[in-house]
């Protein structure tokens, strides 16, 4: 499979719009990369190469001395982490286009609940807990059967109006950590094979110089300009996947 140089063009190309998609927003790698990918290769061997470019992105992103928004998202990532465990699971019997819709549909959901300028401000402590808590899980189930985080997650997260660096701060962490039990989950359930793993570290090279130049485009836009570029960005996504399983 990787023997067709075709195929390794495409693959190259869709991390190289990936990773500046994610230097920008603070997230995008999945949501870009593996439609284009799962065009010429098998959707769950997509998954897995896009394994190594993930982690290093997201690694990049965290910034570990200023942390993420404080331990206001911790329910949500607890949850997260378990919702990805029991979704990378259910790749064994969900069919490929129904993900393809939950996806659609959860993406533009996300999207125009904050078109209409929905903000989450002052939020109950106890309420918020349990909110994200749910979100979490619901985004790591999305997570596990496609490496799509979750744009509920994203939705609330766009809501409550975190400054931009924050914002990718707090995703990229999100990412970061709930990598492990995914990818972990689906080389246990035997999907990965050593030549995906050496062509996913391979990868790691076009995402890294793709992302650099996604953040110097972001420190250049300002707040309003960097919230609007998610909510086109989710909105095109979501109606791009869902016109697919029409």
């Amino acid at each position: 499979m990787y023997n067709d140089p075709t195929i390794v063009v495409i693959i190259i190309l869709a991390v190289l719009a990936g990773g500046l998609i994610k230097g920008t927003l603070g997230f995008g790698m999945p949501m870009v990369a593996l439609p284009i990918i799962a065009f010429v290769i098998p959707a769950t061997t997509a998954m897995i190469i896009l394994c190594a470019p993930i982690l290093l992105t997201n690694f990049l992103q965290i910034k570990f001395k200023q942390g993420i928004s404080s331990y206001r998202f911790l329910p949500m990532i607890l949850s997260l982490i378990i919702g990805l465990i029991v979704g990378a699971r259910l790749i064994l019997e969900i069919n490929l286009n129904t993900i393809t819709q939950i996806i659609a549909v959860s993406i533009i959901f996300a999207a125009l609940i904050n078109c209409f300028g929905f903000q989450i401000q002052n939020p109950n402590k106890s309420r918020e807990r349990v909110i994200t808590s749910i979100i979490g899980f619901g985004s790591g189930i999305l997570g596990g059967i496609s490496t799509f985080y979750g744009p509920p997650m994203l939705a609330y997260l766009v809501a409550s109006d975190l400054p931009k660096e924050k914002f990718v701060r707090t995703v990229s962490t999100m990412y970061f950590v709930g990598s492990f039990p995914l990818y972990g989950s689906l080389i246990y359930y035997g999907f990965a094979t050593k030549e995906d793993i050496f062509m996913s570290m391979f990868l790691i090279i076009p995402a890294f110089i793709s992302q650099q130049i996604g953040t110097r485009i972001r420190d250049k836009i300002n707040q309003k300009q960097f919230r609007t570029c998610i909510l086109v960005t989710l909105i095109i996504l979501g109606i791009s996947l869902f016109i697919k399983t029409i």
